[in-house]
């Protein structure tokens, strides 16, 4: 099981749609069987994902498990351990070594039962996110086109160094993720300024589209996040020009993270409610 952690000290960076958008794609067009660990306490990331009705939450919470230890039950090919409010206790617990070990239990029992894991951490620089990043096979930088982010980003990278170092060896970097890029005005001149300034630290696209991976700022993506929606899923069946562009940067970090695409699964809406459901999922097993 890939392990990526999505982190940055900054809030509002792209975090929770990243974390979200990605799995609902990895799970559906890719075929590959997700757990989403949510450590934000706010849980935009497990509201979203349960709200879609295509994935299923765990019976215990992130909170939960790390102080208290505990399993999953991997029953799903699709799930999330929702965040909760005894995510803010850790800090104060003074023992990251245990939290650490009662989260990376519960993760390699269920580790045959997944392809990846996408952890999506508290816009903090706390004990959250050095388990994540101790935890994580990837980690990924999303942040803003601004000058005063860069910052932020040269912060938690250092941290993620220390990391990758003295506890865990085998932590990869797989970019800095430009997120909700506006292409007019300053913004411009901010997206050309951050290229010449980070080239060698942005995320790369893959296959046959050169350049830099980058998420503009579309009104589809903030529908999609409010309704519980993949920007994929259209009723009318005609593929949306965002899903498009979106989909070569999820490709892209597919890819780096050297996963390999199953069965795409088809999804519909609810004949019952607004929700959506998955069309033909076979029961959770080893690929």
């Amino acid at each position: 099981m890939k392990t990526l952690a999505i982190i940055n000290e900054k809030g509002g960076v792209g975090k929770s749609f990243i974390a979200t958008q990605f799995a609902l794609f990895c799970r559906f067009k890719l075929g590959n069987r997700v757990l989403v660990v949510d450590l934000d306490q706010q849980r935009n990331t497990s509201d979203i994902l349960i709200n879609s009705g295509l994935c299923v939450p765990t019976d215990t919470t992130a909170g939960l498990i790390m102080k208290n230890g505990g399993l999953v039950k991997a029953e799903e090919p699709f799930m999330v351990i929702p965040g909760d409010d005894n995510l803010l206790e850790l800090e104060s617990m003074r023992d990251a070594a245990g939290i650490t070990q009662n989260l990376y239990s519960a993760l390699d029992a269920v580790s045959d039962n997944f392809d990846l894991c996408i952890i999506d951490c508290s816009p903090s620089a706390d004990v959250r996110q050095l388990i994540a990043l101790s935890l994580s096979t990837h980690y990924l930088i999303p942040f803003h086109v601004k000058s005063e982010s860069i910052s932020g980003v040269e912060k938690t990278l250092a941290r993620a160094k220390v990391i990758q170092e003295n506890v865990n060896n085998s932590l990869e970097f797989l970019g800095l993720l430009m997120s909700m890029v506006k292409m007019q005005g300053i913004q411009k001149k901010n997206f050309e300024w951050v290229i010449e300034q980070t080239q060698n630290l942005l995320l790369q696209k893959t296959g046959k589209f050169e350049g830099v991976c980058c998420i503009y700022d579309r009104s589809e993506y903030t529908a999609a996040q409010q309704f519980c929606r993949p920007v994929f899923f259209s009723e009318n069946g005609k593929p949306r020009r965002e899903a498009l562009e979106l989909a070569r940067v999820w490709v892209s970090i597919f890819k780096q993270l050297g996963l390999t695409p199953q069965k795409q699964i088809q999804i519909k809406k609810s004949e019952d409610s607004d929700k959506l459901v998955a069309v033909d999922v076979q029961p959770v097993a080893e690929h």
